[in-house]
């Protein structure tokens, strides 16, 4: 009987609360997502998929104490090594300079002038594995499921401006002299 309350009343909290981190990183990162489309024509949907999948919404360590959304690897100088370098995650300084960063890497890849402003983004989920920014097989859909259950594509569409009424020019209460 415990288990049946656990099951009905405890377990769905989790879940509620676990969509309430996702929906609250997406929040918090959507502005950067889009001045990274703005800039460099990267669908808003790959960037924030991208990096819920790899930080854990912003959860997991390398996110909260390096500032690394995406998973970004670099080489570091090292005396414990032959070449002098090791590959290991890098450090940001922010938040934002991590989103920039993804920016201009991507921006930098052979497959990025053909897909600039395609926002088509499983065509870019493709061109980002064959370019090996993921190793796992189940890279793809697994970001692709991100962006499906959390709508991520709807920040690819462009914002419409605002309608902006604009006072009449003509003063009704003034009087014209022939």
């Amino acid at each position: 009987m415990r288990l049946f309350y656990f099951l009905c009343f405890l377990f769905p909290s989790f879940c509620l609360q676990a969509q309430s981190t996702v929906e609250m990183y997406i929040s918090k990162f959507d502005s950067l997502a889009i001045e990274v489309f703005d800039l460099y024509g990267i669908p808003a949907s790959i960037v924030l998929g991208v990096a819920l999948h790899e930080s854990g919404a912003g959860t997991s360590k390398l996110c909260r104490v390096n500032h690394n959304h995406f998973g970004i690897k670099g080489f570091v100088k090292s005396s414990q090594s032959k070449s002098g370098y090791v590959y290991m995650y890098r450090k940001f300084d922010s938040d934002e300079a991590a989103f920039q960063y993804f920016g201009e890497m991507v921006s930098k890849k052979k497959y990025y002038p053909g897909l600039k402003g395609n926002i088509d983004y499983l065509k870019w989920l493709k061109a980002m594995k064959a370019a090996h920014y993921a190793m796992s097989p189940h890279w793809i859909s697994r970001v692709d499921q991100i962006i499906k259950r959390y709508n991520l594509a709807h920040f690819d569409s462009p914002v419409p401006d605002p309608i902006r009424v604009y006072p009449s020019t003509s003063d009704s209460t003034q009087v014209y002299k022939n």
